[in-house]
Parts: structure tokens; sequence; C-alpha cells
């Protein structure tokens, strides 16, 4: 068995249990629990976002200092698309959680000057029916 075949078959070997961690991981975590309001979903999506960006990000690197060998010419434009999509959605989620925790000030309301209030000494002079 050549070294490159042992490989394979360690990796073959150990991708269910690496999966299985992945899995109570993400479940201890809650991230596989619905989330609770919003703010819980713009975080969870903020950490999937840069987690997916950091996976991409290394593949994408190599491609490039290896100029893209004609066989990874497709799969290089896919993980450049998807790497804009990873940050698009980080970003928006991001912003979407900053609009949330700083909501815009509300305009205090104006006093109008037609209806003048009454004075204390006013009201209590009118009769009460």
């Amino acid at each position: 068995m050549t070294r490159p075949m042992r490989w394979l078959v360690l990796a073959v070997l150990a991708a269910p249990a690496l999966t299985y961690a992945v899995y109570r991981l993400a479940k201890e975590l809650g991230f596989l629990d619905p989330p609770w309001n919003r703010e819980h979903e713009y975080r969870r999506t903020i950490v999937v976002a840069m987690y997916a960006f950091l996976t991409f990000l290394p593949i994408f690197l190599f491609g490039y200092a290896n100029e893209w060998p004609r066989v990874w010419a497709v799969f290089g434009l896919i993980n450049g698309l998807a790497l804009l999509i990873f940050a698009a959605l980080g970003i928006v989620a991001a912003w979407r959680l900053w609009k949330l925790r700083h909501p815009a000030a509300a305009p205090a309301p104006a006093v109008s000057a037609e209806a003048p209030v009454a004075s204390a000494t006013e009201a209590s002079e009118k009769p009460l029916v």
C-alpha cells in the first residue's frame, strides 16, 4: 500500500468520527436549535459566514498562488463566488445586528400652539357636572 493510499484510507475512516464531533459541538453550542430572537439569528449568521469565509479563503489563495491550473479554473470561479456570497451574508447580518442593537432615536413630539394648556386655576374654576 502506497503512502497516499494510506492517507486516503485514514481520511475515509476518520471522516465519520470527525463529522460526529462537529455535529455534537454544533448541538452543544446551540447552532441546531431554532433562534430565539433576531439578535441570536444574526449572531449565528455572522459566525457561520466567518467560518465559511475562513474555510474558502486558503483554497482561493492556494489556487491563486499556483496560477490556477486548468483543472482548477472553474473551481476557482466557484470558490471566488462563494467567498463573495459568504462575505456579503456576514456583512449584511452584522449591519442588521448593529441596527437592532442601536435603534435610531425617535424625534421628540412637537408641541403645537393651537391648543394652549389650561392653568391649574382655570381648571379649578370650572364646575364639575
